[in-house]
């Protein structure tokens, strides 16, 4: 699968990322339970999936939109745009270093509780297609760990 990524510039970089090579996780039943929720309306036709935990959308939910009626509606636009950034920023640091890692570590504050963000590329078990993880480590652990405990 090629991704090729547009940055804020409109500079196209094609990017490979084989879902074959990436770590399988049951996004979908992650997503159906409610442990990992969409990081945007819709998928751009040239991006990948991208979610957020639970944890993290409620973390930003208390700290962005406590006094909104429909969160979801000031928050969805907002992380669209940051994780098209993140997303970008992974794809030039790719780019540079003519490879592409599953798990990368990166300063941002969109998370208040931990400026180390976490960007893991993983694919679903159910269907061969990449997928965006984004969160700190301690949610992306807590989402693992949970859905570890439903499987038990």
């Amino acid at each position: 699968m090629t991704w090729p990524l547009q940055s804020p510039k409109k500079i196209r970089m094609p990017i490979k990322l084989d879902p074959a090579l990436l770590p399988a996780l049951d996004i979908l039943g992650m997503a159906q339970s409610g442990a990992l929720l969409r990081a945007e309306r819709e998928t751009p036709s040239d991006g990948i999936p991208a979610f957020v935990t639970r944890a993290g959308w409620d973390e930003l939910a208390a700290t962005h939109a406590a006094n909104h009626n429909a969160p979801h509606s000031v928050l969805l636009p907002a992380l669209e745009k940051a994780v098209a950034r993140i997303l970008t920023h992974a794809a030039q640091n790719a780019s540079q270093m003519g490879e592409m890692t599953p798990v990368t570590t990166l300063q941002s504050d969109l998370f208040p509780s931990d400026p180390d963000l976490v960007l893991a590329f993983v694919r679903d078990s159910t269907h061969p297609v990449a997928c965006a993880l984004i969160g700190t480590a301690t949610q992306i652990e807590a989402a693992l760990r949970s859905r570890d405990a439903a499987q038990d």
